[in-house]
């Protein structure tokens, strides 16, 4: 995403509103994690969030791979693919796949859009909406509505991308929690709504719905955020040209063979023996209730929805702390630190580690997350 003044398209979809909302938000791959010396905080928080959801349900959500950048989208129709105009400008080809409707995949090298760029800010005056069109058809069961007019204030919408807590991924898309829409022309972006941040760089060009289940409809595209606000573009202000791409690109799709059924998902392998380690005790799913943490912890998650917490301390500075989790699947973790007044997160040497050294005594808590399978947490200082 771009910030409202700007981040680069290269590699994510949300950009920090540093100076102003609308930093662009796609991103540029990640470069592999290291240790770190000393930990390094984030941003305060009240409580300890983790965001984002396995965007399942959504099979239309897609990954926009390109040449040095990645954004998300949907797929709308076989042939047409939804994204942010930031992410088709200065471009010529694009790969999407579809990872809740079999891993299609299709190559677009033709796209269509009115946004003009103004660097790594999002430019308020022209709309930030985009279609790519495919070379070939990406086959669903259904296609997603869209919006043909304004959504009211106060409007609740959830946002997907392909960014959860600052890790890009390259196998699925997320969605967050419930926002509310205002209209974005008193932030002075008229062509857009404005709420509060949630999307990070990456998420840009990923829908933005209204409504569930099969009524939901997309309303807006992830366009840039920062300093806590977020813009997403309207797609009802290009509903009549996005209709015309559509016929003239194979048209909806609305009797088109069912997609591929999904491969079915694994067993999750038995929680192994948790030697030299003690076992999770529950209930441990709440910030509020964490197991204590020292040495080896046991564990297993039931669901893609439920996170085990964890605490421990440190009773000065200059402590260094290795906090690592191996798993039979694909979880990982997080930290935040208590300063006394708030909750800071501790930055990952990689999705699985966070290794430092603390710059002060404190109490942490520690989250491990993923869908159903078995872990080993071990804490080492």
């Amino acid at each position: 995403m771009k910030s409202i003044s700007g981040t680069t398209r290269s590699a994510f979809a949300a950009a920090a509103f540093a100076a102003g909302i609308g930093s662009i938000g796609c991103a540029e791959p990640e470069e592999p994690a290291t240790s770190q010396d000393q930990e390094v905080l984030g941003e305060k928080v009240s409580q300890p969030i983790v965001n984002g959801s396995p965007a399942s349900a959504y099979t239309e959500a897609a990954l926009i791979n390109a040449p040095g950048f990645i954004c998300s989208g949907a797929v709308i129709a076989p042939r047409i693919v939804l994204t942010a105009g930031h992410c088709v400008v200065d471009a010529s080809t694009w790969t999407v796949v579809t990872p809740y409707a079999g891993n299609q995949s299709a190559k677009g090298s033709h796209a269509w859009t009115e946004y003009s760029s103004t660097g790594e800010t999002v430019n308020p005056n022209t709309l930030d909406v985009a279609v790519i069109i495919l070379d070939k058809a990406i086959t669903l069961s259904s296609y997603p509505n869209l919006a043909s007019s304004a959504s009211a204030a106060g409007t609740k919408a959830v946002n997907v991308g392909r960014i959860r807590n600052g890790q890009a991924s390259f196998s699925g898309l997320f969605f967050g929690a419930q926002v509310t829409l205002k209209a974005g022309s008193s932030w002075g972006f008229p062509k857009s709504y404005v709420s509060e941040e949630i999307i990070e760089s990456g998420d840009s060009g990923g829908p933005v719905y209204v409504g569930s289940g099969a009524s939901r409809t997309i309303a807006a595209v992830n366009s840039g955020g920062g300093g806590g606000t977020q813009v997403l573009a309207r797609v009802d202000l290009a509903y009549t040209k996005i209709q015309q791409l559509i016929a003239a690109n194979g048209g909806s799709g609305a009797t088109g063979t069912p997609a591929p059924t999904p491969a079915p998902t694994p067993t999750p392998a038995p929680s192994p023996t948790c030697a030299g380690g003690t076992p999770e005790a529950e209930p441990n799913d709440s910030s509020n209730t964490p197991n204590a943490l020292s040495g080896t912890r046991c564990g297993s998650l039931s669901s893609s929805s439920d996170v085990d917490w964890y605490s421990w301390t440190v009773d000065k500075a200059g402590v260094a702390y290795d906090v690592s989790v191996a798993t039979s699947g694909d979880a990982d973790v997080l930290m935040w630190k208590w300063n006394g007044s708030a909750w800071s997160q501790i930055q990952n040497t990689s999705p699985t580690r966070i290794a430092a050294t603390s710059s002060a005594a404190g109490k942490y808590i520690v989250a491990v997350r993923g869908g159903a399978q078995s872990y080993t947490l071990k804490l080492t200082k």
